[in-house]
């Protein structure tokens, strides 16, 4: 496939500013396969967005269209590996985790560099931070977008009625769980059966544990699993589940099955993301609510886990006109307005996005409260151990965790498991460090 003249077009940059970029207009023939998991139901349910955006950035592709698939959020991951191990990526895909998962890509050579793309755009809107979690080996091979945040959804019709007052301290949260009890209430909704909650559930107490400096200095510095402050967290979670927090049989209760049990009002409280904001805010019948999980340790400041909730990469097969076209369309997708639409449209908020947009845009309530409270804290907000841990200690965690809230291992077995898959992967050099 040949390239076509030049031309030269405004590009409206990440950073909010407008500028003119020369990029080769493709042929009519080329196409940019495109895997993303924005559907109109379940997680990251962002699709009308997405639809929306298609129409709106492919002009701005020289002549390219996007040939689009949708895929089930969780099932992606999936998919995307068993494609990279066929050689049979799509030329961009939007799927999670980043860090230590995309890196293993980028490692095996299945997706191409982006730094060219970053200077040519100009993508400053996307800080060190977050370049760190979607580079390997100086070079970086991901464009994060999706702003994730975790959170306590509670009902307030349920506290106003039983007269509990929303929780500020963990002693509050505490008591707030028990006065639910007391009345037959569960209190929060949790499903584990699909075992990846339980590790968003966990690396929230991770952080109100031991919080940002004590996960690092284990995540990327030489300490232990086998500490007290991640003990505290593996005891805390444990806790919960023999003292009554979660619905009889949790372990075998499916994630969406468990929302379905607070969005029908029988439960107070579910703790999860904005991954599923779309959902909760069209499926509630009640107004929602949302507050951050006080911190459990003394001394730990107030903060949430947070992280890209995925992110666009290229696949290296793609051919250079297809990834010239790949790059102008990203660049379309995270400018300022296209911002605006993802908020108003897909309740979704990307990276970049600050309280001052989302008081202007008109987008739901419970969007603007989830992400003011969670941004105000982004100093001490602490990391997601999917997009940080090696997917080996993933496959590790997933089972040690439904062993030890069942109550099958205790919280030093579970720890001392964990910290051998990670001396493991540490060894095999499977270790991501920002």
């Amino acid at each position: 496939m040949t390239l076509s003249t030049r031309r030269s077009l405004p590009v409206l940059l990440a950073a909010g500013i407008t500028a003119s970029v020369s990029i080769q207009t493709a042929t009519a023939q080329t196409v940019v396969t495109q895997w993303d998991q924005f559907a109109m139901a379940g997680i990251t349910a962002a699709g009308p967005a997405m639809d929306e955006l298609i129409g709106t950035c492919e002009p701005d592709l020289g002549g390219a269209t996007v040939l689009r698939t949708i895929a089930p959020s969780i099932g992606i991951r999936d998919s995307y590996r068993l494609a990279v191990s066929a050689n049979k990526t799509p030329d961009l895909a939007y799927t999670w985790p980043a860090a230590s998962v995309l890196a293993g890509y980028a490692r095996v050579g299945a997706l191409a560099p982006l730094d060219d793309y970053y200077e040519q755009y100009g993508w400053e809107g996307i800080n060190d931070f977050y370049r760190g979690r979607n580079s390997f080996d100086g070079a970086i091979y991901g464009v994060p977008m999706e702003q994730d945040l975790m959170g306590v959804y509670y009902n307030p019709t349920l506290f106003e009625e039983n007269g509990i007052a929303v929780p500020t301290t963990y002693a509050e949260f505490q008591a707030a769980v028990e006065a639910f009890k007391e009345k037959g209430i569960t209190p929060i909704a949790f499903g584990n059966r699909d075992r990846w909650p339980a590790t968003n559930t966990l690396s929230l107490l991770l952080g109100l544990t031991a919080g940002k400096d004590g996960e690092e200095a284990v995540l990327f510095g030489d300490a232990s699993w086998t500490n007290d402050q991640f003990k505290l967290a593996a005891e805390t979670f444990q806790s919960w589940a023999k003292n009554g927090y979660f619905p009889k049989g949790f372990n075998g209760i499916g994630y969406d099955e468990a929302n379905a049990l607070f969005l029908s009002g029988r439960a107070a409280m579910t703790i999860t993301g904005t991954w599923v904001l779309q959902d909760m805010a069209r499926g509630a019948s009640f107004d929602l609510g949302v507050f951050m999980l006080p911190p459990i340790a003394d001394g730990v400041p107030p903060g949430t886990m947070w992280g890209e909730g995925s992110q666009w990469q290229v696949s290296a097969n793609a051919s250079q006109e297809v990834k010239d076209a790949t790059a102008a369309y990203i660049n379309c997708l995270i400018s300022p307005e296209s911002r605006k639409v993802w908020v108003e449209k897909g309740y979704l908020v990307p990276i970049g996005t600050t309280p001052e947009e989302l008081k202007q845009w008109d987008t739901l309530p419970i969007v603007k409260s989830f992400f003011t409270q969670g941004l105000a804290t982004s100093d001490a907000n602490f990391y997601d151990l999917h997009t940080t841990l090696p997917e080996s200690v993933t496959q590790v965690l997933y089972p040690e965790l439904q062993r030890l809230i069942g109550g099958d291992v205790t919280p030093d077995d579970f720890l001392s498991a964990m910290d051998a898959a990670w001396e493991t992967a540490i060894d095999n050099g499977e270790r991501w460090v920002p």
